[in-house]
């Protein structure tokens, strides 16, 4: 609410506060959106605040039933985007609700998934402990098809940590749901006994259930449970039976199914198994060819995410956990707001002489509120850049990892395939493959370059101290040269996550130096003093007005006071025309 004339009458001024009570407030209408929607457009913040602002109007209508179940949902889309710890958060949220409101069925489900994300995570102890609460309560309630639930998340902790229980809970998800129509728990169920005997070399019931499993998948027609049953039967083919025929047509049935470029990851699998299959059967040709299906779908796959890997979903989410932060100081806000104003009217109809009084009181209300607002979106905006600049480090490192663990690997094995290949061929066809074999050798190359761009390896390997003297040596030239004065002990290490912001903190610096200063000298110093890290820029360039920069507050440097600032850390700038710049920076370790 907003008054612009505080000469108007007493009367006005009760109208207009009592209008703003009854109707400033009101929440717009809920629209037509969806989380299918939005993950459909590739949207996710959307479907992550959509699915946050039903789940509120649930707990707000008190419908806990439906909020508990819409968190459930809400958890699984955090997990699909890899945020486990939101997905986390958000369960224990509704625990308390299910706990209080005696919702047993809910808070079952709910100490399920948390028993399931904390699997995921490697904590076997946290996950039987929570699936152990799930358990006793689907006990009392003797729900067996809520069992059956739990008993298969506990069969899946003890496969994966190689138990002697796992055959125990195996028998109770067959005893639990031996009566279940539901033809998915069946496939599941098939899929597991089928898993659990290829384990234990029991190879006769092992096919029983590969068929089986197979069959089921094939009346339920969902795709990628065709492909998973498939793929099983295939390897059963290919590492049991050692009949290498039944394996390729298996996986020649999968390639037909997703020709049509709907899983990639399926597909990319079933190319390289088949190359696999083709190879021991000595079939080098066809299997030189599946290589190459392989090669070209991955290098579309490769392409793709590179382009988008700067908006990849961890930023969004870091992103959105701040803006969520501000949203919730700014309703605490409101609420203060929305109490002083109804003091504030029931104060003027008692008083009505002294409703200018109190009048100009909340007006100077208002104008602290509004500087308390603003104050909190500047922090918001430092917070909002130290995000991005921490989710692109993440996705810095997670594409160097792509590249040189995924992508260079699979160009070298292309590359053995390629010489296992010419081993059996005439002098032409050697000479045919040497165009293709050197294109290979410069994308591995390339690869491997763009790889020590994002991360350079001397930083992880060897530390902060002889990734910078790298650095320097490799910007000197002729013209301007980088003189690397550290005064740290020899092979001083610091954690990880801080060199690498440091470095690329630093670098920035050096390149604004290189492409503004016109200098010809420079000198980086870094040193550790007690709990600080002193760095020193200094330049012999053409310097510039310090206050420019300030009132301009250029982007870069925005970021680099941003990030130095969620570091604990600060940065002085000095300079003058025509007598160099010094940069000073501090950090506390």
């Amino acid at each position: 609410m907003k008054i612009n004339n505080i000469h108007t009458t007493f009367l006005i001024i009760i109208t207009i506060m009592y209008h703003s009570l009854c109707f400033g407030f009101q929440k717009p209408k809920a629209g037509t959106d969806s989380i299918a929607y939005y993950l459909e457009k590739n949207n996710s913040i959307k479907a992550i605040n959509f699915s946050r602002k039903k789940t509120d109007l649930f707990l707000e209508n008190k419908k806990y039933d439906d909020y508990c179940k819409g968190t459930l949902e809400k958890s699984e889309l955090y997990e699909q985007f890899n945020d486990k710890e939101n997905a986390l958060k958000v369960l224990f949220d509704a625990l308390k609700i299910a706990d209080r409101y005696k919702l047993n069925e809910n808070e079952i489900l709910i100490y399920r998934k948390i028993s399931d994300l904390n699997c995921q995570m490697l904590q076997y102890t946290k996950a039987k402990k929570y699936l152990s609460k799930a358990e006793k309560k689907a006990l009392i309630l003797n729900n067996k098809e809520l069992l059956g639930k739990v008993y298969r998340t506990y069969f899946k902790i003890y496969s994966q940590i190689k138990s002697d229980s796992t055959k125990y809970y195996l028998d109770k998800i067959i005893f639990y749901t031996k009566n279940t129509t539901n033809k998915e728990d069946i496939y599941k169920n098939y899929s597991n006994l089928s898993q659990y005997y290829i384990e234990n070399n029991q190879n006769v019931l092992a096919k029983k259930y590969l068929d089986s499993a197979a069959q089921l998948a094939q009346k339920i027609g969902d795709k990628k449970f065709i492909s998973r049953s498939e793929g099983n039967l295939a390897y059963y083919y290919l590492l049991v039976e050692k009949d290498t025929d039944k394996a390729i047509a298996v996986f020649n049935k999968i390639i037909t199914l997703f020709k049509d470029g709907s899983d990639a990851s399926i597909l990319g699998n079933a190319y390289i198994n088949i190359a696999s299959a083709y190879s021991e059967k000595g079939d080098y040709k066809n299997a030189y060819q599946s290589i190459e299906n392989y090669v070209a779908l991955q290098d579309d796959i490769v392409s793709g995410e590179l382009k988008k890997s700067t908006q990849e979903i961890e930023t969004k989410y870091a992103i959105n956990k701040i803006e969520n932060e501000f949203q919730e100081k700014q309703a605490q806000l409101d609420n203060k707001q929305d109490r002083n104003q109804k003091i504030l009217l029931i104060f003027a109809s008692l008083f009505i002489f002294a409703g200018f009084i109190f009048y100009f009181y909340y007006q100077t209300l208002l104008l602290k509120q509004k500087n308390k607002l603003k104050d909190i979106d500047n922090k918001l905006q430092d917070k909002i850049i130290s995000a991005t600049l921490d989710g692109q480090d993440f996705e810095r490192n997670k594409i160097s990892d792509i590249l040189h663990d995924n992508v260079s690997a699979l160009l070298s094995s292309v590359g053995l395939h390629l010489s296992a290949f010419e081993s059996g061929l005439n002098k032409e066809k050697i000479e045919e493959l040497k165009k293709p074999k050197s294109l290979l050798k410069a994308a591995h190359d390339k690869v491997r370059d763009l790889s020590h761009e994002l991360v350079p390896p001397l930083l992880v390997k060897f530390g902060l101290n002889l990734a910078l003297k790298d650095l320097c040596e490799k910007n000197s030239n002729s013209l301007l040269a980088f003189d690397y004065q550290p005064k740290l002990i020899k092979n001083t290490r610091f954690n990880n996550d801080l060199e690498l912001k440091i470095y690329f903190i630093i670098s920035e610096l050096l390149n604004n130096v290189i492409k503004h200063s016109n200098a010809t000298k420079c000198i980086l110093n870094i040193e550790k003093k007690e709990n600080q890290l002193l760095i020193t820029i200094t330049d012999n360039g053409k310097g510039f007005d310090v206050t420019s920069i300030s009132n301009s507050n250029g982007f870069g440097i925005t970021q680099i006071r941003a990030r130095l600032k969620s570091m604990y850390g600060s940065i002085k700038i000095y300079s003058r025309s025509n007598n160099g710049t010094s940069i000073f920076i501090k950090i506390n370790l």
